[in-house]
């Protein structure tokens, strides 16, 4: 089941392309959906009201046309200015930052499909997401060195905990652009598709992960993001309550009584 485009404004289109499935498509093709402060609110608006909905159980974040996904700060509009004094700045910064959170807090899985340029923030954008699948156009890159500045929305902090400390130093030291199926080999997208096929293959695997248990899910995403942060003892507190809670579910249930019967089992995300 699909259906038209819903709750979409000047920057940001949220649609339905599969049961189960929402996608939010950044939508400024001709500044290469690159970030103004109207489009930094608008997607974590979508975000954020998509997580709420029980319907929805998996989002795939993508850009608008074939160029790019996100090509960093619009550079002619930017909510952020060196004069600022160091409050302004902190909240204009926390407009990119609010993204990375989102992406990061939200229980529901999301899906980057990046076509195109991933820059500077845009790049901090996909890392920030749970998957990240690209077309054989998507180029991906720290470059904030390249105008003198450090990733600022997360990406010093995203980068090692996917790629390592090493490896993490030289994309952010150098600015260096992975491009198709090097971002892949670099371990930063689980596969690389023609671009014609990148939309239809990312909304696939997000129709795949809803089609597990929601709140399973949510708690598994929860204890991965977190676990960097604690120690083992806190690892195991917080996995402890989380299993009560799957426990307590009817989707459990439902697993159980699928696997006795020998038949698939329908979860509702309670």
């Amino acid at each position: 089941m699909s259906t038209d485009e819903t709750d979409s404004d000047e920057t940001v289109r949220v649609s339905r392309p599969r049961e189960h499935v929402a996608r939010v498509t950044l939508d400024r093709p001709d500044a290469l959906n690159a970030y103004d402060e109207t489009l930094l609110r608008s997607v974590v608006d979508a975000l954020e009201t998509l997580a709420e909905e029980e319907a929805v159980r998996a989002i795939v974040l993508t850009g608008e046309g074939e160029r790019a996904f996100c090509s960093g700060v619009d550079l002619t509009n930017m909510p952020l200015t060196p004069e600022m004094d160091f409050a302004e700045y902190e909240a204009g910064l926390g407009l990119f930052q609010n993204v990375v959170r989102t992406l990061r807090s939200i229980e529901t899985p999301v899906v980057c499909a990046v076509n195109g340029y991933a820059l500077g923030a845009g790049c901090d954008t996909a890392l920030a997401c749970d998957f990240r699948i690209v077309s054989e156009d998507a180029v991906l890159g720290e470059t904030f060195v390249d105008v003198g500045f450090v990733p600022g929305d997360g990406g010093a902090y995203l980068l090692p905990r996917l790629i390592g400390e090493a490896r993490a130093k030289e994309l952010i030291f150098t600015g260096r652009r992975l491009e198709g199926e090097e971002i892949v080999e670099w371990d930063l997208a689980r596969e690389c598709v023609l671009p014609g096929e990148l939309l239809a293959r990312a909304e696939s695997f997000a129709a795949d992960l809803a089609d597990r248990p929601p709140i399973a899910l949510g708690l598994d995403k929860a204890l991965i993001n977190e676990s960097l942060a604690v120690d083992l003892e806190t690892a195991f507190d917080h996995a402890t309550r989380a299993q009560r809670i799957c426990a307590q579910t009817d989707d459990h249930a439902e697993a159980v009584a699928a696997f006795s019967e020998k038949r698939e089992p329908e979860f509702t995300g309670r």
